[in-house]
Formats: C-alpha cells, sequence, structure tokens
C-alpha cells in the first residue's frame, strides 16, 4: 500500500508530461497550415476549402479571400461629418412629424 501512492504519482506525472509534449508538437506543427496574416495591417489570406456559408456559393475552392480588422477611426473628415449629422436630425424631425397624429397616447378605459 505504501509504494501504490508513489507510482500513481510517478505514472501521473509521465502522463502529463507525455500531453504537454504532444501539445507543443502538434502546436508547431500546424503553423504550415494556417493562413498568412500581417498583423500590422490587419489583413490576411487563406484559400477557400469548401464553401459552407450560403453568401459563398458561388466562391470556388481555391479562391483566395482577404479578411480585413475594421478598428474605430481616430480622423474623419468634417465636412462629411457635418453633412452626416444634418442627414440624422433631417430624418429625426421627419419622424417627430409622422408621429404627430393627435390620436392620443392614453389607452381609453371601457366600462360595461
Amino acid at each position: 500500500m505504501d509504494q501504490l501512492f508513489p507510482i500513481a504519482f510517478i505514472l501521473l506525472s509521465l502522463s502529463l508530461l507525455a500531453g504537454a509534449l504532444w501539445l507543443m508538437w502538434s502546436a508547431g506543427s500546424s503553423i504550415e497550415k494556417q493562413p498568412v496574416m500581417n498583423y500590422r495591417t490587419g489583413t490576411w489570406t487563406t484559400e477557400v476549402v469548401k464553401p459552407v456559408h450560403p453568401e459563398m456559393k458561388d466562391v470556388k475552392p481555391g479562391t483566395e479571400l482577404m479578411g480585413v480588422n475594421f478598428e474605430q477611426k481616430t480622423e474623419c473628415d468634417l465636412e462629411e461629418y457635418r453633412a452626416l449629422q444634418d442627414r440624422i436630425e433631417q430624418l429625426r424631425l421627419e419622424l417627430e412629424d409622422e408621429d404627430d397624429d393627435d390620436d392620443g397616447d392614453v389607452p381609453a378605459l371601457l366600462k360595461r
């Protein structure tokens, strides 16, 4: 009984070591299969293996696609921003005008 715990500890330690080495080896060997990524620009390319999404039904396997990470823009064109804000305000006023139909906002209570 005294030798059971050291043997179990050694077996558990060896299995954990083997699992850790296998994970490191599999992660290192899968680098070759990764798409080409450029982290500075936020873009990458990859090849289509099989079309799975309905919007990709016309994309043939082997077609190179480009992905982009959209980051919040820190600078904007002031004229375009003002024009957009004016359009938003105009639409807001139009919606307010459509809502003013004077039908009352309080529900009527029916007495029986």
